[in-house]
């Protein structure tokens, strides 16, 4: 192994007797112990013998291969998926499926984790695997599934109908042949909707029958008229055996129809006359026999002599009989014929095995009644017969088919269960003490209420309560728990089962262990929240000093006679400025894109003007880098319903793109087209670098980078086209791009669809063109001093009289004494007044003559949740730092001219 891994790539010698350690404490408690380092083609560095045996690869083959090519993950999990789960969680575990060395498919639970620890693993990051076979089960699953399946062809091929039912009596199954028979649907049969296809004469009798066989738990037998599909009412004998558990508990029953119409009829005929009764004897389908009580054979038909083999002259008497099919069992078989004679009218039943003349053993169901007497005065008797030997092994597949239902059905991680119409809970599957470590009877009835969580069970009881009325589904999460047992979330859910007039007969539900999901879920909703917080932060620690940057330099800018150097440094502070502010508000933008957080202030906009005005104002930096804009856009309007702000930062950011990656000299191409699916098309075409195949489908996503060298000269965090993506996203369209290849140019294309409504556009107010100079009294309140001093510097360059406080309360003083007429107040502030409690403090009720005219806040912090309080707070604007000195400017002027200070009414114009 040391050898192995101090190749070049592996661990160094230090970190293998750490790792050597824990995979070796790992082979001690696991099936299989294995570990890889996380990155590249992910080397083995360590092969324990339990690998070695599950996969059959010798640990020498196995150290320096990549862990992908030498255990190949199959279904259902993607690779990505659990390097993604590594790198967030630094641990997975799941079910992966293999191929071993000798080519066998095993399934493996596996487990992972990430070990960081000491110098060396601090570098190299490496995953701890172990792994245990389940294929035994899972293929023991499979054979379950595959059995259920054998058993629903057979019944559903049997020439007989087959049903099935639950231990209260509601019918669970019919096989094909009922359904043919009768023309019912599988849902028609369910419960006791096979009822519907019976005679209304004969349906009290036949449920009566079937409730007393039901109740001492014996055989059902019963002859009623059923109704053929096409209407006409068909005898048919209803026969039944109970179906028991591997403890012999009662599970319901199994049971054949046979269309007996033909058998009625031709005992209807025996009734008129015994000679016709003899010639129907000889022509029904099924074997049928008259007999005296002195043992002698008067009639058996064809139908008997074919199945059991036997000649007429073989069979003489009752007693020849017996000896040919039953031999030494006879006994059973004579003592039931001997019954019939004694039972006035009341016919006999039973099922009977006999051997036929080939030596076959056939099971027969027997039907004997006695047929009154002979002319000589001997008492009759008819027997018919049945082969139900195929019923018979049905019903044997239908037992066994049973149990390995139970068997699955106990096996199954959920807790199954059934209920009452009126909600009390009647069966719980073995999963029920599992969970609860309480026997199956705690959870009968109201039972299970207890094991509930105290804060869910009101919820949880209101909901059930509700659908036991409505008859609704059922669904509910909740907590649920045993003694001494935490509680685990679990989802719970129920459907009803309806009777033949609709009325509920029973509950089915099951319950699903979800307590690790929800966790995950409240891990990432903290998680998701920590980082609203941070970037939210972050934005703010980073806007902070750009805003002292940007007026230093506009001081700078203003000073007279200063040196060419002097001025290219103040370009060169200011474009970086610029550029660090648009980093910050890519980064928030596409956080906000990907939660759904950014509201559009759609409207009916001409497409064509704003990308006209758009590309014109971006114009100035194309040129500025040698770069030349051509336009090509149609002179009539292309209206889209949309935000104008954020279409045209999209525009924006795929000129800026282009710009980044085209050489001095090259071209920009715009143009807008309306397609034939009624969208308008947005092509930016450039000259500059290209773009692998590769790179084209990744450029999209967020921190995605054309430029990896490492002098990063194009610069740039990855999220411009990102951002783009999701602002055309949520507007309706599509984004794609197109490059014939490195040094050949890229093509970014923009989709929108068009606007059905009227052709009517809003015309915008332009800003005043002039600066309004009078002086103002401003108060800044900001602790920030370096961003304060250079404000209040700008600001004095103005005409302004201008005051600084350093804190939330000397604000509030220096506004008392001062009465200013505009007030710009930073949010975050010290001394446990921040900018909100400013505003609240001299806007709100009872400050009354302190109020000034306008009140700005300036914040780092500028998020749309930032500018709510804001204005909620009393600000009449939110101004996100670093914002131009000479834009601040415009706007005191614009105030200024509209009213708003000096005197003027207060007003909130937009930021």
């Amino acid at each position: 192994m040391h050898d192995a891994c101090d190749r070049e790539g592996g661990p160094v010698a230090g970190e293998l007797d750490e790792l050597h350690l824990k995979a070796a404490l790992l082979d001690q408690v696991s099936e299989a112990a294995f570990a890889w380092e996380l990155g590249g083609n992910c080397p083995i560095v360590y092969f324990g013998p339990g690998a070695e045996r599950l996969l059959g690869v010798p640990a020498g083959d196995a150290i320096g291969r990549s862990r992908h090519d030498l255990l190949s993950t199959g279904f259902p999990v993607p690779l990505a998926e659990i390097e993604g789960a590594l790198e967030r969680d630094g641990r997975w575990a799941g079910e992966l499926r293999h191929t071993a060395s000798d080519g066998r498919q095993i399934l493996i639970e596996s487990r992972m984790r990430l070990v960081e620890g000491g110098e060396g693993l601090e570098r190299r990051r490496v995953v701890l695997e172990t792994g245990r076979d389940i294929s035994v089960r899972w293929r023991a699953e499979e054979g379950l599934r595959e059995g259920e399946a054998r058993f629903r062809n057979m019944a559903d091929h049997a020439p007989v109908m087959i049903w099935i039912t639950e231990p209260d009596g509601t019918c669970s199954y019919a096989n094909r042949r009922w359904l043919e028979f009768t023309g019912q649907t599988a849902s028609d049969v369910l419960g006791l909707g096979w009822l519907d296809a019976v005679h209304p004469e004969d349906r009290p009798a036949a449920a009566e029958a079937f409730q007393e066989a039901s109740a001492r738990r014996g055989t059902y037998r019963m002859d009623f008229r059923v109704r053929r599909a096409d209407g006409a009412y068909r005898w048919c004998i209803d026969s039944a055996s109970p179906r028991l558990g591997p403890r012999g508990e009662f599970l319901g029953y199994i049971g054949s129809i046979i269309d007996i119409t033909d058998r009625k009829h031709a005992e209807l005929l025996v009734q008129e006359s015994e000679d016709r009764l003899r010639r129907a004897v000889m022509a029904v389908p099924f074997p049928m026999m008259i007999h005296a009580e002195d043992g002698q054979i008067i009639t058996v038909n064809r139908a008997w002599l074919e199945l059991s083999g036997y000649t007429r002259e073989q069979i003489p008497t009752i007693d020849a009989w017996l000896e040919l099919a039953y031999g030494p069992r006879q006994g059973a078989a004579r003592a039931a014929i001997e019954a019939i004679y004694g039972r006035e009218g009341k016919a006999v039943e039973d099922e009977l095995t006999i051997t036929t003349a080939s030596g076959a053993r056939r099971t027969w169901a027997f039907s004997g009644a006695p047929l009154g007497e002979d002319v000589t005065g001997r008492r009759l008797v008819i027997s018919a017969a049945h082969d139900i030997t195929e019923k018979e092994q049905i019903g044997d597949a239908l037992r066994e088919s049973e149990a390995r239902f139970r068997e699955l059905a106990d096996a199954m991680p959920q807790i199954v269960w059934t209920a009452d119409p009126e909600g009390r809970i009647d069966y719980s599957s073995r999963q029920w003490c599992e969970r609860t470590g309480a026997p199956v009877s705690e959870a009968l009835g109201d039972g299970w209420i207890s094991y509930l969580h105290p804060d869910d069970r009101e919820r949880c009881l209101a909901d059930w309560h509700r659908s036991i009325v409505t008859g609704e589904p059922y669904e509910c999460e909740f907590r649920f728990g045993g003694v001494d047992r935490e509680h685990r979330w679990y989802l719970c859910r129920a459907v009803p089962s309806r009777g033949p007039e609709g009325n509920i007969a029973r509950w089915y539900g099951a319950a699903m262990d979800i307590h690790d999901q929800k966790c995950a879920e409240t891990r990432l909703k903290e998680a998701d929240q920590r980082k609203d917080e941070f970037l939210a932060m972050l934005a703010h620690e980073l806007r902070n000093p750009l805003g002292p940057i940007r007026n230093a330099v506009e001081i700078l800018r203003r000073i007279a006679g200063q040196p060419p150097s002097l001025a290219r440094a103040c370009g060169v502070i200011d474009r970086q400025v610029s550029h660090m502010a648009r980093l910050v508000d890519d980064l928030l933008d596409v956080s906000r894109v990907a939660r759904g957080r950014i509201q559009l202030r759609k409207e009916r906009c001409d497409l064509a003007r704003l990308l006209r005005q758009t590309a014109e104002d971006y114009r100035s930096t194309l040129e500025a880098s040698g770069l030349s804009l051509e336009l090509a856009l149609p002179a009539e309007p292309v209206w889209v319903s949309g935000d104008p702000t954020r279409l045209s930062q999209a525009i924006s950011n795929v000129l800026h793109n282009a710009n980044k990656f085209t050489d001095a000299g090259g071209r920009v191409t715009v143009t807008l087209s309306v397609t034939s699916e009624r969208s308008a098309a947005i092509r930016v075409r450039d000259t500059g670098i290209g773009m692998e195949p590769a790179m084209l489908g990744r450029m999209f996503e967020p921190f995605s980078q054309a430029d990896r060298s490492l002098d990063r000269s194009r610069g740039g965090l990855g999220l411009g086209l990102a951002l783009v993506k999701g602002i055309v996203e949520l507007h309706g369209g599509a984004v794609s791009a197109e490059s014939a290849g490195t040094g050949r140019g890229t093509e970014i294309v923009l989709r929108l669809p068009l606007s059905h409504g009227p052709e009517l556009s809003i015309e915008r107010a332009a800003p005043p063109s002039g600066v309004d100079s009078r002086s103002l009294r401003i108060l800044i309140i900001e602790d920030n001093q370096d961003a304060a001093e250079t404000l209040q510097a700008l600001l004095a360059m103005d005409g302004h009289r201008v005051d600084v406080a350093l804190s939330g309360h000397a604000g509030v003083e220096a506004a008392r004494s001062s009465r200013p007429d505009v007030i710009l107040c930073d949010i975050g502030l010290p001394g446990g007044m921040d900018g909100y409690a400013v505003a609240r403090a001299l806007k709100g009720k009872g400050s009354e003559g302190l109020s000034p005219s306008l009140m700005i806040a300036l914040t780092g912090y500028g998020q749309e949740d930032d500018r709510r309080r804001a204005l909620e707070a009393g600000f009449d604007l939110h101004v996100v730092k670093p914002f131009e000195p000479t834009s601040l400017s415009t706007l005191l002027a614009r105030s200024r001219s509209r009213g708003e200070v000096a005197g003027g009414t207060p007003g909130r114009p937009g930021p």
